[in-house]
């Protein structure tokens, strides 16, 4: 008994050092990563910065989670996203795209899904804010947590939204 407990403590405090807080200097490095283009075998592709958007979470939802890899919509089952991508001048327009039906489809990119968006750091916590002439939304940032799928590393990150 004594030794289940000690491997259930060890696995908990090992969770807990991956589950750290993020700096300004990494989410804009990951803002950046975003905008680079690879190529391998032929093909070239951007690195995505996603999150579910099923029933509108992205839009409505007080906790969400950003992933640095679309990877993660196969592994989790995640069919409706919207993509954060990030655009020169600080903007970031939110591509609301479903992949549940075939075939698969995105909403038309607007101004009103264009936003400028503002990294802060106040008092050692991050935020992240989105704002356009029709609303504005603001999150900080909890957690991130680096993770591995495929022998490709990707950042699962958790916001809350703030008023």
């Amino acid at each position: 008994m004594k030794i289940i407990f000690q491997v259930i403590l060890f696995l908990f405090s090992f969770s807990f050092c991956f589950a750290q807080e993020m700096t300004k200097r990494e989410l804009k490095n990951m803002i950046k990563e975003s905008k680079l283009e690879y190529r391998k075998n032929g093909y070239s592709y951007f690195p995505k910065i996603l999150a579910n958007n099923k029933d509108s979470l992205f839009f409505k939802a007080d906790r969400i989670e950003i992933y640095s890899s679309n990877a993660i919509t196969s592994e989790k089952g995640i069919c409706r996203t919207v993509e954060l991508k990030f655009l020169k001048n600080k903007k970031v327009n939110f591509i609301d795209c479903q992949t549940c039906t075939e075939p698969s489809s995105c909403y038309v990119t607007t101004d009103k899904n264009v936003y400028k968006y503002y990294i802060q750091e106040i008092e050692n916590e991050l935020f992240i804010l989105f704002k356009n002439k029709y609303c504005e939304m603001n999150f900080k940032i909890i957690s991130a947590k680096e993770n591995e799928l495929n022998n490709r590393k990707y950042r699962e990150i958790k916001l809350e939204r703030i008023e």
